[in-house]
């Protein structure tokens, strides 16, 4: 008989059981086996054991006597010693004593027919059934004769119809008797089909007892084996089955597969073409060579394999399936499309299909339709954490940017601690321009993992934005510690020194961004603000005139120069380079803020800067900075009075401004010069 012991049990004393059993529970104390006898991955046994076949995949600390054969499996550990017939221990077994190889197996049919004598123990319980030598042999054969005198009665034609009935029901008996190796092997395919290869294995073995003769039960075990990861053994017994019934092609492809596990590529291309020849309209065959020249990376071949597959079964999904995911990894995005399309039509309720048909058809640029199958794959499984991940980062990196703030949004109701929602949550909240709602989120996921380099990243520039330069410091040097030459974050770190008023830090962060990125354009400009920060204006120079050569229409840097040749200056080069730059971009009052000031420098064009400025102060009448840009114009026109009403209310706006108040100083005490026609 079978049994089963699962974990959770716990017993004590010695044990005799009887038939295959398997132990998934706890004990401590001797076990004895007339069969085979199996520890399972939850299994302890703390004593010596005592068996004809033994397999451990728990914990055994005792001796092992094994009549036969002796099985040390995957993860399995034995403290004690070993002795047995024959011997197999798994690659990751822990044995730790010393094994003694007897000469030869007890027969097992010989040692069954033998009663054993038990010692007198008292057992805390026993496993098994009746002998049959415990019922007497006197009252079955006194029914036998009982039936013999009641035929000898009936008449002759009756007799024979009674016969007659009696062998078929006999028959029918012995062909469904529980001894049949037919149950054996149906339960063992059962276990297979329930991931219960071990209890496959002893279903499979009892039924190798009764019989020898079946390819189908050697095939079972080569599967047991198989999916155990014992390709050794797989081979064996499915090069019998094979042997056995060689028309039978899946017996090939299942042998083909286990070499496949084993590394011998040729071996497994060798039967998966015998499968293919003994019989060549059978699909799966062409389907499962398609699968293995797949890993072999022969695309082309595999290709061609599935094709044929569908040619000869057009309703084979699994192969039309590997073939969409092949067009996928090759970019043949449309082919694609098209085998995910039709697989869907005969499995609807696939969520992984829609997932990967929602993320081809953005790719596509198929917004619409995309949308409609993530968000299937999403209703399919509401609860999966990571499809809705999934399909917030799909749809994020698309600009789908409200229908990614959903998808987040919900996956943080599942999770609403996870690291990696957050960060997407607080990527989402960023791109829609929501800054309040980003920095609490990626503060949220800082103090929940602080050693996230990149939220700590996130969480600087949003501070940054805030003009927290404090706390956007330390989250940002506390990101290049995790994440020492990440350029983005030297760049921001460089941005913020720059507004703490710490130049000299500020360029050396920037220094560090740039050899980073070197071809950074916003990056070089940072690092020559800095520069002429630090008065090394050559140096700052130099660097845009070289960005200018690539970029001569670049705005930005135009005016970079022009300011630097202000720092200077050298005012009528500085005027060229602003009024290029305001050619370029008309509206910017920076640009046309500094060419005023500059106009009212070189005593030169004061009515275009007067011009120019007004336009300034109309749209920006409470920047102290334009005012006093105006006051420097006027003062330059000589009209002081309306200089000191200028100057006075820039001081009005900005009390704490020494050099307002210098201002106001030089226009009341210092005639102002007339206008120059000389150039620098």
């Amino acid at each position: 008989m079978d049994s089963y012991f699962e974990k959770g049990i716990t017993l004590e004393g010695t044990l005799w059981v009887k038939g295959n059993v398997h132990f998934g529970a706890h004990i401590e104390g001797e076990v004895y086996s007339d069969d085979h006898l199996i520890i399972g991955s939850s299994g302890y046994v703390k004593g010596d054991i005592r068996s004809y076949n033994f397999s451990n995949s728990g914990k055994v600390e005792g001796n092992i006597f094994s009549e036969n054969k002796t099985a040390l499996l995957r993860g399995s550990t034995l403290t004690g010693n070993i002795s047995t017939y024959q011997l197999v221990v798994d690659e990751g077994a822990d044995f730790r004593g010393r094994c003694k190889m007897i000469d030869a197996p007890v027969d097992q049919n010989s040692r069954e027919a033998k009663t054993e004598k038990r010692p007198n123990t008292n057992n805390r319980l026993t496993l098994g059934t009746k002998l049959e030598s415990e019922v007497g042999p006197k009252p079955i054969m006194a029914a036998k004769y009982g039936q013999l005198m009641l035929l000898s009665k009936l008449p002759k034609i009756a007799r024979i119809f009674l016969i007659g009935f009696v062998l078929i029901s006999s028959f029918i008996f012995f062909k469904s008797k529980p001894g049949d190796p037919k149950n054996s092997i149906k339960a063992g395919y059962d276990l297979l089909g329930e991931g219960r290869y071990e209890e496959a294995e002893i279903a499979f073995r009892n039924a190798l007892k009764k019989t020898r003769n079946s390819s189908e039960l050697y095939a079972g075990l080569g599967e047991t084996f198989l999916q155990r990861k014992l390709y050794d053994d797989a081979v064996s017994y499915f090069k019998r089955s094979s042997e056995m019934k060689p028309a039978n092609a899946s017996y090939k492809i299942s042998l083909a597969k286990a070499y496949q596990s084993l590394g011998q590529l040729k071996d497994a291309e060798k039967y998966f073409q015998l499968a293919i020849g003994t019989n060549p309209q059978r699909a799966n065959s062409f389907y499962h060579y398609g699968l293995f020249m797949e890993e072999k990376g022969e695309i082309q071949n595999a290709i061609s394999s599935h094709r044929k597959a569908l040619e000869l079964d057009n309703s084979l999904d699994k192969a039309r399936y590997s073939l969409g995911k092949l067009f996928e990894e090759t970019g043949r995005l449309d082919e694609a499309i098209t085998e995910y399309t039709f697989v869907l039509k005969h499995d609807a309720n696939n969520a992984a299909l829609h997932l990967a048909l929602g993320k081809l058809l953005l790719n596509s640029n198929n917004s619409s339709k995309a949308a409609f199958h993530l968000n299937k794959a999403v209703g399919l499984m509401p609860q999966n954490f990571q499809v809705r991940v999934n399909v917030a980062e799909m749809m994020m990196e698309k600009g789908m940017l409200d229908q990614s703030l959903a998808s987040y949004e919900k996956a943080a109701d599942i999770k609403p601690n996870d690291p990696e929602v957050l960060s997407g949550l607080g990527k989402a909240y960023f791109e829609k321009n929501n800054l309040d709602e980003a920095l609490k989120t990626y503060q949220k996921a800082v103090k929940i993992n602080p050693e996230n380099a990149e939220n700590q990243y996130q969480l600087g520039r949003l501070l940054a934005l805030a003009k927290q330069f404090k706390n956007a410091r330390e989250a940002l040097e506390t990101a290049l510690s995790l994440r020492n030459n990440h350029a983005p974050t030297s760049y921001e770190l460089g941005r913020v020194l720059l507004a703490e008023s710490k130049p000299v830090e500020a360029e050396g962060a920037l220094s560090k961004a740039v050899i980073g990125e070197g071809d950074n354009v916003a990056y070089l400009l940072a690092l020559t603000d800095a520069q002429v920060k630090n008065k090394k204006y050559d140096v700052a120079l130099n660097a845009l005139l070289k960005i200018l050569n690539t970029e001569p229409n670049n705005s930005r840097v135009v005016f970079l120069v022009c300011n630097v040749y202000s720092k200077k200056r050298f005012y009528t080069a500085a005027i060229n380079f602003c009024e290029r730059a305001l050619n370029l971009s008309p509206k910017r009052p920076d640009i046309m803020n500094r060419l005023a000031w500059l106009y009212a420098k070189k005593r030169m064009k004061l009515d275009r800067g007067i011009e120019l400025i007004k336009v300034v102060t109309q749209a920006y009448p409470n920047r102290a900075k334009y005012i006093d840009t105006l006051s420097e114009l006027l003062y330059a026109k000589g009209d002081i009075g309306a200089a000191i009403e200028s100057i006075s209310e820039a001081i009005r706006l900005d009390p704490e401004n020494s050099y307002y108040k210098q201002q106001i100083w030089k226009f009341k005490n210092v005639a102002s010069e007339p206008p120059q026609t000389f150039e620098d």
